[in-house]
């Protein structure tokens, strides 16, 4: 009877070892070779259910090291999400497993006053209890975890850390500090520390709700200014039409007057007006429009652009961070050649394409005069509003790190360059 007990405490374990491991997996990438995916449930099995008493520096310590280990080598991710996995969820475990093995060895020696079957049956069923909290916080958070992984930047990742860093220092103080026999004392404390973390993933899933509403007006505005530019695109096309026999009328008559050199004129300045506004860079036709908005921007500021875009078939990167990266750096281009006085050295080359082995690539490359000023790494503005400086490069910066991709930025005296490298 005692080891029917004891086998289904293992099985408990390994069954609130599982959830614990999901709910990892909905912060991290988990492993693709299968056997290293269970080596990785069997570690947090570990992790999630190593009892926690007073004054047990061993186990604690020993419990944070293997979660450090298993979330840094066997899961991918970025460092700081890594961190915040183990800051958000080691200070649940701790404080849930001393409770559970504090209390539990409290009222089994206070009622129960024996060891054997009755050690057995008491120590593996309140296992049930761990295993309804992990299998509750998965179905609670799993949704609202998966959303914080995909939408939280490195800053509020890096504020995520130090909200749980107060229970994170309070759960490791009190097992490390609190003297045996006087536990009780730290059971509020230790639930507090539960409470906390569970409330700081709410928080980081309200922010990523208003960072996922940002993007959404964002995508709203980029889809207006594609309108706006498909509307101006229709109506230059039915003005076309509406006069195209007044057109057809003054080339015949400048024609017929052997007036050849002011019909080609006329003829010349009427397709490159029937052409703008409706070049078709690429498919996307939210980035289209803004790649139109911004090469009609430059022409009117007389710049003479080159723009090779190949990346049809692209889906892996949403279309705000594509938006981000070619609106920010286009407006800085086109800033920075309206300052050059000579119009014949104005000059922006953009190529970007989605290649075969998986990456997208961007390359933009303008004329200055101006000179670049840095400090501590960071390029400083020549605008008026000093208090906007950096924002566009900035906000480039960010679609790139959420990609896990590359950003350089190189300059001479009369070039700027950024290229942009993403594996999707």
């Amino acid at each position: 009877m005692e080891t029917l007990f004891n086998s289904m405490g293992t099985v408990i374990y390994f069954a609130q070892g599982w959830f614990f491991y999901r709910i990892v997996c909905c912060l991290l990438t988990p492993p693709k070779i299968k056997s290293v995916k269970v080596l990785s449930w069997l570690l947090l099995t570990f992790v999630c259910s190593v009892a926690i008493f007073a004054e047990d520096i061993v186990n604690i310590s020993l419990s944070l090291l293997l979660f450090f280990a298993v979330s840094g080598f066997l899961f991918s991710g970025p460092w700081y999400v890594k961190t915040s996995v183990v800051m958000i969820l080691f200070p649940i475990v701790t404080a849930l497993n001393y409770l559970h093995y504090s209390i539990g060895a409290l009222i089994f020696f206070t009622v129960a006053g024996g060891y054997g079957l009755a050690n057995a049956v008491f120590s593996n069923l309140s296992l049930l209890i761990t295993l309804a909290f992990w299998y509750v916080f998965y179905l609670a958070m799993n949704k609202r975890l998966s959303r914080i992984s995909s939408l939280l930047d490195k800053r509020s990742w890096l504020f995520l850390d130090i909200i749980c860093l107060a229970s994170f220092a309070a759960v490791i103080s009190l097992v490390y500090f609190m003297p045996s026999g006087i536990e009780i004392a730290s059971y509020p404390c230790m639930a507090a520390c539960i409470l906390t973390n569970v409330g700081s993933i709410y928080l980081a899933s309200y922010l990523a709700d208003g960072i996922q509403a940002d993007m959404e007006r964002k995508n709203l505005r980029l889809q207006k200014n594609y309108y706006e530019e498909l509307e101006q695109n229709q109506t230059a096309i039915r003005k076309i039409r509406h006069d195209i026999n007044s057109h057809f009328t003054v080339l015949e008559g400048l024609l017929k007057n052997n007036e050849t050199d002011r019909a080609l004129s006329y003829f010349e300045n009427l397709t490159g007006y029937v052409e703008t506004g409706s070049r078709r860079f690429c498919q996307n036709s939210i980035v289209n429009a803004v790649l139109n908005a911004k090469y009609n921007l430059a022409c009117d500021s007389g710049i003479d652009c080159f723009f090779h875009i190949s990346i049809d078939g692209i889906m892996s990167i949403d279309d705000i961070s594509l938006c981000t990266i070619f609106s920010n750096t286009l407006d800085n281009a086109i800033e920075a050649c309206k300052k050059i006085k000579e119009p014949d050295r104005r000059k922006i080359s953009v190529r970007a394409r989605h290649g075969e082995n998986g990456y997208f690539s961007y390359e933009i490359v303008n004329s200055k005069q101006n000179e670049i000023r840095e400090k501590k790494g960071v390029l400083l503005t020549d605008k008026d509003d000093a208090r906007s400086h950096g924002l566009g490069i900035a906000s480039v910066k960010e679609a790139v790190e959420k990609y896990k991709g590359t950003f350089d930025i190189s300059y001479t005296e009369d070039e700027f360059r950024i290229v942009v490298l993403i594996q999707v």
